[in-house]
């Protein structure tokens, strides 16, 4: 794939398992990360070459055969059914804060999926600090491949606009970000209508108000409160 990511130094492939841990360089010496912007202007610019990162991954793995490989299974097979029936579990008994809005995507989750078909090989944790800009001016790197799955492309990009940002950052931000993905998505052969667009979101939103969800139930920390939050109210404005 030549999506531009940060170089490996060894695989361990566990061929049993379909694993493999690894190890890539220290790339401090040549790469700027987030912290060095110091303007506005500079991390509008750098939230937009995030998302055009994310499409670029997104297009280069939709419909790739190689993520229906009969080889692969478990977490590396995209099956809506198994996804649908563990989302709507988690949101019947789910008790702690924005109940209603969890299970509001759960009820829906279904009808979300079925909107929106197109999967792909999805990063998992997308946010400014998965990405390295080389200080020569060639293209960002992308980082951290730890939770990489196949799923929609929508929850990716919901995950950097709903569960990364807040209401605020989302409404300056927001629009933009979307531009710069979906203009970049189609640039590289894969687009959709604004419809496809909407409910691709719609269907990430829920997916990760979910996740959140199950993680807050899990970690009830602060940080993770104020992501149930920026993705409980994503939902409210999704509605």
């Amino acid at each position: 794939m030549d999506v531009p990511h940060a170089p490996l130094l060894h695989a361990a492939l566990n061929a049993e398992h379909r694993r493999a841990h690894l190890l890539t360089p220290d790339l401090t010496a040549t790469t700027w990360g987030w912290g060095h912007f110091g303007t506005d202007a500079e991390r509008e610019a750098g939230l937009h070459d995030v998302a055009r990162l994310l499409a670029h991954l997104h297009a280069a793995w939709a419909g790739h055969p190689a993520l229906g490989h009969p080889a692969l299974r478990g977490d590396w097979a995209w099956r809506p059914d198994e996804v649908t029936q563990e989302g709507q579990g988690l949101a019947k008994r789910y008790t702690g804060p924005h109940a209603a809005e969890v299970g509001a995507a759960g009820e829906q989750l279904p009808a979300l999926l079925a909107a929106a078909p197109l999967h792909t090989l999805t990063h998992g944790d997308i946010h400014s600090g998965q990405v390295l800009w080389p200080r020569d001016g060639s293209p960002p790197l992308l980082i951290d491949y730890g939770q990489a799955h196949p799923g929609l492309p929508g929850d990716d990009l919901a995950h950097l606009l709903a569960v990364r940002l807040d209401a605020g950052e989302r409404q300056r931000y927001g629009d933009g970000m979307r531009g710069a993905y979906w203009d970049e998505l189609a640039r590289r052969g894969v687009r959709l209508s604004r419809a496809e667009q909407t409910a691709q979101e719609r269907a990430g939103v829920a997916l990760n108000l979910l996740a959140t969800a199950r993680q807050a139930g899990r970690e009830p920390g602060e940080g993770v409160r104020a992501a149930l939050d920026n993705v409980a109210q994503a939902w409210a404005e999704l509605a």
